[in-house]
């Protein structure tokens, strides 16, 4: 069973590219741009990375073709044959780096793995909620320009606490208005009111975890009756402690109750799990079966912000 879950194919809806490198990748960048004498092998650097202990040289030596490039390949080795990834280029503009260069090296990542390796990816930006409601409607107009077949949406992370989803509703109406998919992160650190409120205010298409939404039943039901998808990441939230434990993690309850519920890995990086390992877990630990997993995949299917052509075309993919 372990192999035929690898070998599935797979599609993954919540991934963000500054959280997708390998290791292995990142050591090569490290010593392509001199070198960091305390990390002398992969090992090293990952565990530096997991301690947080040493500067976020990720930032400042980072080429985004082809760490956009390696994260694809990498991706198309577990058989994912589609991917919808956040990036977020308003991290690296303090270095110098303008979001159009950013978006350019970006798309050009993407476009060179779908020659090699004919995965095929779209763009969310996430506005990132931190920076505040105040300057969104300013990175929605640096974006703009690139919206097309390959950047479709926007999103935003960040702390849900802090900055709830309310204030950016001027933001989402217009850029529901100039054509983009619309999708944000709720539920995850902050309670139920925060995906009640991205799905009524925002009018999100998709709630990127959602997972909070368990504490108010009347909200389940409703996510339920909508179908309005759910981009889960269990090992995510295990890692966070927003569960502490698999079998306490509402996937299983969710999906039996028929919400449209699919399965992603967040950051690779970050908490040590691809997409396959969440396959896996969910076999290992929660009982998913063959037929399950693969209806996971085909929520996935459902889910994207794809046209009704190409969900025909990846429908047919999964099912073999």
């Amino acid at each position: 069973m372990d192999e035929i879950i690898k070998q599935m194919p797979k599609v993954e809806l919540h991934l963000h590219l500054e959280g997708a490198f390998t290791f292995e990748f990142l050591f090569d960048q490290i010593r392509k741009y001199g070198g960091v004498p305390e990390i002398q092998s992969v090992a090293e650097m990952e565990r530096k990375f997991v301690f947080r202990d040493f500067p976020h040289f990720i930032e400042t030596w980072i080429d985004f073709e082809q760490s956009t490039y390696h994260t694809l390949e990498n991706l198309s080795r577990q058989n994912v044959v589609y991917a919808e990834v956040f990036y977020s280029p308003w991290d690296f503009v303090r270095h110098g780096i303008s979001v159009a260069e950013i978006t350019k090296s970006t798309l050009a990542g993407i476009d060179q793995a779908r020659r090699d390796f004919g995965i095929e990816c779209r763009l969310i930006a996430d506005l990132i909620r931190d920076f505040g409601a105040g300057t969104a409607i300013e990175r929605l107009d640096e974006i703009t320009p690139f919206l097309g077949k390959t950047l479709i949406g926007i999103g935003i992370g960040g702390s849900e606490q802090e900055f709830p989803p309310a204030p950016f509703k001027p933001v989402y109406d217009e850029a529901r208005r100039r054509g983009f998919r619309l999708t944000a992160h709720a539920g995850e650190a902050a309670g139920p009111k925060s995906v009640r409120d991205a799905v009524d205010i925002l009018g999100a298409e998709r709630i990127g975890h959602g997972v909070r939404a368990v504490e108010d039943p009347a909200l389940v039901a409703k996510l339920n009756e909508r179908q309005i998808p759910l981009d889960i990441c269990v090992t995510s939230n295990l890692k966070t402690n927003i569960f502490k434990s698999a079998q306490e993690h509402p996937i299983r309850r969710f999906f039996d109750q028929g919400l449209l519920v699919t399965v992603n890995s967040d950051d690779p990086a970050m908490f040590g799990a691809t997409i396959t390992d969440e396959l896996l877990l969910l076999h290992n630990e929660l009982g998913f079966t063959l037929h399950e997993l693969h209806q996971l995949q085909l929520n996935a299917v459902a889910s994207a912000f794809l046209t009704s052509e190409e969900k025909t075309q990846y429908h047919k993919i999964i099912t073999g």
